[in-house]
C-alpha cells in the first residue's frame, strides 16, 4: 500500500471533511469573526486532519507490510495460507476484523490441504502396494516362459518385460511426489549403478540389437542408487526404442567425467549417448514435459511420454541437473550432473 493509493481510497471522506471545514469557516465569517482568526482555525483544523491521515496511513501500512513480508516468506515454501498465524496482533478494530476473516479462510485452506495430503498419501500407498503385488504374477509369467523355451514363450517374455517397465514407471511416478519413502542419498560408484541398469535392461537392448560401450565410470557420487538405476533404465529403453531402422545394430555409450565449477568445487557428469534417430529440433525443448511424445513417439514406438519426465523429476529431487542434446538422424546425449563436495579430490590430483 502506497501513500497515493491510500489517499485515493480516502478521497471521498477527505472531500466531506474539506466541505465541512469550508462551512465552518463561512459560519465563523458570517458571525463577524476576524479573518485572521478564521484563517488560523481553518489551518489548525486542516493540519490536524492531515496529521490524522498520515498517522492512520502509517499504522495501516505497517500492518499490511508485515503481512506481505510474512506471506512472501511462506510462499517460498508453498504455505502462504499460514501467513495470518504468524502476523502480529492488530492495532485497530478494522485490522482485527480483517485478520479474523483471514484466519478463518486460512484454517479452511489448511483443513483442505490436510485432506488432500491424506488422500495423496493413501493413493501413493495403494499404488506402491499394487506395484509390489503385480510384480509377483509378472515374475511367475517370466519363469514360465523361461521354462518353456520357444518363439511364443520368447514373445510372451518380451511383453512381460514391457509390462514390468510400465509398472516401474508407475511406482517411481508415485514416489516422485514425496521424499519420505525409499529415498536414501549415499556415496555410490557410477560403474556399479550403470552395470546394474544394464543387467536389468539387457533383454531390451539385446532384442533391439543395441550394444553398450562403457567408458570411464570409476567415479564416486552422492545419489540414491535405485533412483539412478531407474533413470538409466529409462534412457537405455529409449536407446532401444528409437534405434535407427537403417542400421544393423545400435550403439549405447555411457561414460563419466569430472569438471571444475569453482575455485575448489567440482561436479561429476554422467553421459548416456545413443546413435539412434535423434530428436527433431522443434521437440528438443519439450522432451522433459509430462506426457509429451513428439514426432518420434508417434512414428517409431508407442510412447507414454513419461520416461524423460521421470528422469528430470527424480533428478530434481536428488539435486541433480539434467541436460539433453541431439542431432536428428544421428545421435542423442543425456547428461546427468552430480554436484560434488569441495573437499572431494578430482581425477588427476
Amino acid at each position: 500500500m502506497t501513500l497515493a493509493s491510500y489517499l485515493r481510497d480516502r478521497l471521498p471522506s477527505a472531500c466531506v471533511r474539506a466541505a465541512s471545514l469550508a462551512l465552518v469557516a463561512l459560519a465563523l465569517a458570517a458571525y463577524g469573526v476576524e479573518v485572521g482568526v478564521v484563517t488560523l482555525v481553518t489551518v489548525v483544523l486542516a493540519a490536524g486532519e492531515a496529521v490524522a491521515l498520515l498517522v492512520d496511513f502509517w499504522r495501516r501500512c505497517g500492518f499490511y507490510q508485515r503481512l506481505d513480508r510474512t506471506a512472501d516468506g511462506l510462499a517460498e515454501h508453498g504455505v502462504a495460507y499460514l501467513a495470518s498465524e504468524l502476523t502480529r496482533e492488530p492495532a485497530t478494530l478494522e485490522e482485527a476484523a480483517f485478520l479474523d476473516a483471514l484466519r478463518r479462510a486460512s484454517k479452511s485452506m489448511a483443513d483442505q490441504v490436510a485432506i488432500m495430503r491424506a488422500e495423496q498419501r493413501d493413493y501413493r500407498d495403494y499404488v506402491e502396494t499394487w506395484v509390489h503385488e503385480v510384480k509377483t504374477p509378472i515374475a511367475a509369467g517370466r519363469l514360465v516362459a523361461a521354462n518353456n523355451p520357444g518363439p511364443v514363450a520368447d514373445a510372451m517374455d518380451a511383453e512381460l518385460g514391457r509390462i514390468e517397465g510400465y509398472v516401474e514407471q508407475a511406482l517411481y511416478y508415485a514416489r516422485s511426489t514425496t521424499l519420505d519413502r525409499d529415498f536414501q542419498v549415499r556415496e555410490i560408484v557410477l560403474a556399479d549403478v550403470v552395470r546394474a541398469a544394464l543387467r536389468r535392461n539387457a533383454r531390451t537392448l539385446i532384442d533391439a540389437h543395441v550394444t553398450p560401450e562403457l567408458g570411464e565410470l570409476g567415479l564416486t557420487v552422492s545419489a540414491d542408487p535405485k533412483w539412478v538405476e531407474f533413470m538409466l533404465g529409462q534412457l537405455m529403453g529409449n536407446a532401444a526404442k528409437y534405434r535407427r531402422e537403417d542400421a544393423e545394430a545400435g550403439r549405447l555409450r555411457v561414460w563419466a567425467s569430472r569438471r571444475q565449477t569453482g575455485m575448489d568445487a567440482w561436479e561429476t557428469l554422467l553421459f548416456v549417448e545413443d546413435d539412434g534417430v535423434g530428436i527433431p529440433p522443434e521437440d528438443l525443448g519439450r522432451v522433459f514435459d509430462r506426457g509429451f511424445t513428439g514426432s518420434n513417439g508417434r512414428r517409431y514406438a508407442r510412447s507414454t511420454g513419461m520416461g524423460l519426465y521421470l528422469v528430470r523429476e527424480l533428478a530434481g529431487k536428488m539435486g541433480l541437473a539434467v541436460g539433453i542434446a541431439s542431432e536428428q538422424g544421428r545421435w542423442t546425449r543425456v547428461t546427468l550432473a552430480f554436484p560434488a563436495s569441495a573437499r572431494r579430490t578430482p581425477i588427476g590430483r
